[in-house]
This record gives C-alpha cells, structure tokens and sequence, in this order.
C-alpha cells in the first residue's frame, strides 16, 4: 500500500507549486529538480580562496611588469587583470586567435609545463617600439617572422622574471621559456582535458590595446600545497596588548652581545711592532665615559669601575638613535640610567 501524505506535507507541495508558478528564479546552475548542474570532465581542482589568492598575486605582478615595460619600450605602459579561472586546456585553446604569440613556460623544480600567450596587436606594438617606430597599432592579421619572434622574446623574457620574482613570494618556483610557436596548436603543453587555471591581462602601450593569457596547470597548484590559499594579501591587523606581551616575552629571552668600547689610536708601524707582554697606553684617563654596544648599536654610557674584584662598568646615560635625513647615524641623550 502507497504511502498517505500528512496535511502538512500536502501543504507543503502546494506552496513549493505556488513559489514556481510566481516565477522566482532558480539558484544560479539548478535545474527544475532542484539539482545543480556538475561537469565530471572539468571538476574544479582549484579553491575559490586559492583563486583570489592567485588573483592578489597577479595583479601585483601586472604592476611591476607595466613599469618594466614602460622603461624597457619607453613607452607608457597599463596592465591590469581580467579574470582568473580555471578551464580545460582545450578550451583554453580555442579561445586564442591563430596566428598569435603563443610560448611555453616551464616551471621548475616541479617539471610542468604553462602557457602565455601575447595578442598579435601587442606583440606587432613590441615589435614596432623595439626597432624604433612610434608603437602605433598597425592591424596586421598575419603571423611573426623568426626575427619579429626574436624581438617579442626580449620582452617576453622581462615578463617572464616578474613573473618569477611575484610567485617567489609563496612558493620556490623558476619559470623558463620551454618553446614558442605562431600557432598554439603546434606546442603540446598539456592534455586537451588537463584543468588549467587562464589569467587574462589587458595590456595597453601607448594607443594599442590587446589581451594577454597566463595559463598555469592546476597540478602546479596543487604541488604548492597550502601557499595558494595563504591569507598574504589580507590587510594585517593592529597587534592586540596581548600580542604585545608575548613578543616582548619572547624577544626577552634571546640573548645579545653586550660590550664596552676602549678605543685608541697608533701608527701602523708601532701596530707592527707589538709583541706578547707589550702594554698599549689608550690616551684616555679612567674617569672617560665609555660608550656601551648592544649588537652594533651604541646604546649607553658608562664609567670605568671594579665589582667585586673585577673589572666593569657603571652604566651612566641611555641614548636613542636619531637618524638625520643625511649623515651617519647619531645618537641622543635620553637621560641618566636609574
């Protein structure tokens, strides 16, 4: 015998038909059912917290590369970030335009293999600024010459040590150009189903404007463990009291080298000529205040005095560093030690 719904699961099933029938809009990637749609083929391999982590890291990196750039083909310079998401390879592959600017990275010590890919709008701009033109867009839809590739790679190589200096801040990586090609499709880089993680650019020098792709495999990621999903880019907040005591707790115990300073001068001759017994006059009376080191820095003064039959020093003045806007450091009295 059939199960008897109960009135309120009667109830229930109506207002779930009047909610559809007033037309409410699904959840984004539900279906009628209620399920949300997954794609098995690309399964996402990449955190959201690891994306906006990479997101933070790039755009840093468009920064620092749009002022080498700007200097390297004196010309002005803008990149800013796109996107960051992650897609197939083979998706990633139809996106591009052919013939384009198409080489690849290699990540070592990790022996994987990415991708960039610079528009032919940009890349002709490189060109044209390089061999000494104004940098205008020139519109050309064809592919680059051998020596045209040649005069790209120079500028692909100042992206390229960017690169390696914005990643080394999470992770020990060094990026190398592996190959390039004209046609994305003739350089195997990665499986047509591997998950990759495309970082799109918009590039502008001068008055051309053009995109440029950073494709990373997600097993890069993913070899870097925990890096990527750091909280680096977070605004730091003001340590607390308690954060206070227990650095200072902490910086207490670690100990300092701690010296007084005799100090005199003699001539390189007499330097020469001193033998075991020979005994160095300082040229400074007893009574001279001695300055007093902790590490390298001056930090007190004192007197010379004997403790118990040794000798030692009575620590007269504190002084706090005050740095000029030019000239050595110098040092201010604070007041007598207690």
């Amino acid at each position: 015998m059939g199960k008897i719904l109960s009135q309120d699961e009667i109830d229930a099933l109506l207002n779930s038909a009047a909610t559809m029938d007033m037309g409410v809009p699904a959840p984004e990637g539900a279906t009628a059912a209620g399920a949300i749609t997954y794609n098995f083929r690309r399964p996402d391999r990449v955190t959201k917290e690891q994306i906006r982590s990479l997101h933070f890291l790039h755009d840093r990196f468009a920064r620092n590369v749009a002022t080498s750039l700007s200097a390297f083909l004196r010309s002005v310079t803008d990149i800013s970030i796109v996107s960051v998401e992650q897609f197939a390879y083979s998706e990633f592959l139809m996106s591009l335009p052919d013939p384009t600017a198409f080489y690849a990275v290699h990540a070592s010590p990790h022996d994987v293999l990415g991708a960039l890919e610079v528009n032919p709008a940009i890349a002709f701009t490189m060109v044209d600024r390089l061999l000494g033109g104004s940098g205008q867009s020139t519109g050309l839809n064809r592919a680059l010459t051998e020596i045209e590739q040649n005069v790209v790679d120079s500028a692909v190589k100042l992206v390229i040590d960017n690169l390696n200096e914005s990643w080394r801040a999470l992770v020990e990586v060094e990026f190398s150009i592996h190959g390039r090609e004209t046609r994305p499709q003739m350089v195997s880089v990665a499986a047509p189903n591997e998950v990759v993680v495309l970082i799109v650019f918009d590039v502008r020098i001068g008055e051309a404007r053009g995109m440029m792709n950073l494709c990373v495999p997600a097993s890069l990621i993913e070899m870097a463990g925990a890096s990527f999903a750091q909280t680096w880019h977070r605004t730091r907040k003001d340590p607390t009291v308690l954060d206070r005591q227990r650095l200072h707790a902490a910086l207490a115990r670690i100990p300092v080298d701690v010296s007084a300073c005799l100090e005199t001068e003699m001539a390189v001759r007499d330097v020469v000529d001193l033998r075991p017994g020979d005994v160095v006059s300082l040229g400074r009376s007893v009574s001279d205040p001695v300055r007093i080191r902790v590490g390298n820095t001056t930090k007190m003064a004192g007197r010379l005095v004997r403790h118990r039959g040794r000798a030692g020093v009575a620590l007269t003045e504190r002084f706090a560093p005050v740095r000029a806007q030019e000239g050595p450091e110098t040092h201010a009295l604070v007041g007598p030690q207690q």
